[in-house]
């Protein structure tokens, strides 16, 4: 028997996007508050395909200003890496349905109308993205240092460099520039580094930008992934 649709909007990809959310794996939600959004890092348990999704929500001191943010109807944002071939942030938006303290502590919210996803690889071009050049003193000046925005606001964002042993490693405090392309425009913003992470194919940055707003405004608005 052909498998249900799980609802107009998300193809196939998505829900297999979904399935290969494993149990256990680690995720970033964005709760929307009154001020300005709360991330954390918490634990995916499982899904209802089509009904609902679950993930942990820790009864701890440490997370009782979370939970407390968890009100019924209140907006999520998801966001996971799916690693292997792929190589891709994928995001998504859902309501909090329900938050359990027994027998353990578990958000259950809505299932995604739809899934965003930013491709990381070199393969997977053709994914919605934002593709930046990277330029800082460190870099050395006849290499075009490229990467991917996968996660953006306001005030910074976080990029994805493929590891290259010409490209050092940026370390915090340290200024660059994002140079984008729109419609064959080029734009350019300031930013300075914050924070870096090594992972097996990529070294992310989080980094602070020093431009004005309206530079910034302009970057935010060509940005697929879920702000």
């Amino acid at each position: 028997m052909e498998e249900k649709v799980v609802n107009r909007r998300m193809n196939r990809e998505d829900v297999e996007s979904l399935r290969s959310l494993l149990p256990g794996t680690m995720v970033d939600l964005q709760i929307t508050t009154p001020t300005a959004p709360r991330r954390v890092k918490t634990g995916y348990v499982g899904m209802e395909l089509g009904n609902c999704l679950l993930f942990q929500a820790p009864t701890s001191a440490k997370w009782m200003s979370t939970r407390d943010l968890l009100t019924i109807g209140n907006d999520l944002v998801v966001r996971y890496v799916l690693e292997g071939d792929a190589g891709q942030v994928i995001a998504f938006r859902v309501k909090v349905l329900k938050l359990l303290s027994k027998p353990t502590g578990l958000l259950i919210t809505s299932f995604p109308s739809h899934i965003e996803s930013i491709g990381l690889r070199a393969n997977k071009r053709s994914q919605p993205g934002i593709s930046v050049i990277v330029t800082s003193e460190t870099f050395p000046e006849a290499d075009k240092v490229t990467g991917i925005i996968v996660d953006i606001s306001q005030h910074g964002c976080k990029i994805a460099l493929p590891l290259n042993p010409e490209w050092p490693v940026l370390l915090d405090n340290a200024n660059l520039t994002l140079t984008y392309s729109t419609d064959g425009v080029e734009s350019k913003i300031q930013a300075s580094v914050r924070n870096h992470k090594l992972e097996s194919d990529f070294v992310y940055y989080g980094v602070k930008f020093n431009s004005d707003s309206e530079t910034v405004n302009a970057l935010l608005s060509r940005h697929t992934l879920i702000s």
